[in-house]
């Protein structure tokens, strides 16, 4: 009796996962509050993606004038962009508060030093064939630089641009799941695991993956059309 009581127990503590049929018939009644934290979550990867970006277009330009002199920066970079953004969140969290600040602080970081190193990596490409013509016609350095190196530094600031995109999103989840947002698919995500929601777990998952897919088709034609200029 003993071990049939314990096969009964363990099978009542299984799972059962969601079927596409039961996804799919959910889905009408959980949209509203669904796309509400899509929308929350889109909304901070999308500021937190902004404050990267502008972040790591200044520190990748002062890295860029000074690695010419000091070799170590550029390493100094990869460095701190192997650092994954997610440790930083504690230390956000106490300097900002348990709030939205703390959490687009550690998103904007995930992001800066990416673009941080896209834009050193634009800056020491060697010289192309343009830039090349532009001083055996006698530009000035600043004129040569103008007419090619904001063109010609498009593709790669584009790829860049696009790996932050990915980065704020996985970001902005974790940073939910992690700090407990009122708002978020992370937050709703955990509210589903502790309830074993499944259809809200798997609704969830399927709404992050396509915000995240949306992005990547979007910034995968600017990197197509920056190439036009390569």
């Amino acid at each position: 009796m003993d071990g049939a009581d314990n096969e009964g127990a363990a099978r009542a503590d299984v799972i059962v996962l969601a079927t596409p049929w039961d996804t799919a018939r959910a889905l009408p009644g959980a949209m509203p509050t669904l796309l509400g934290d899509l929308l929350a979550t889109t909304g901070r990867a999308g500021l937190g993606l902004l404050l990267g970006v502008v972040a790591g277009i200044a520190l990748g330009l002062v890295a860029a004038l000074v690695a010419r002199q000091a070799p170590v920066v550029e390493g100094m970079l990869d460095f701190a962009r192997s650092i994954p953004p997610v440790v930083m969140l504690p230390v956000f969290l106490l300097a900002l508060g348990y709030g939205d600040a703390a959490r687009t602080a550690t998103i904007a970081a995930g992001c800066a030093w990416i673009m941080a190193l896209s834009i050193t990596t634009a800056a020491t490409a060697p010289r192309s064939a343009r830039r090349e013509m532009l001083d055996l016609a006698g530009a000035s350095r600043l004129h040569a630089l103008v007419w090619t190196q904001p063109w010609e530094s498009l593709p790669v600031l584009a790829v860049g641009l696009r790996a932050s995109a990915s980065t704020a999103v996985i970001v902005a989840v974790v940073t939910e799941m992690i700090a407990g947002a009122e708002h978020g698919i992370g937050s709703r995500i955990i509210s589903a695991q502790i309830a074993s929601d499944t259809t809200t777990l798997t609704l969830s998952v399927l709404g992050v993956g396509a915000v995240g897919y949306l992005a990547n088709v979007g910034l995968r034609r600017l990197e197509a059309w920056a190439r036009s200029f390569g």
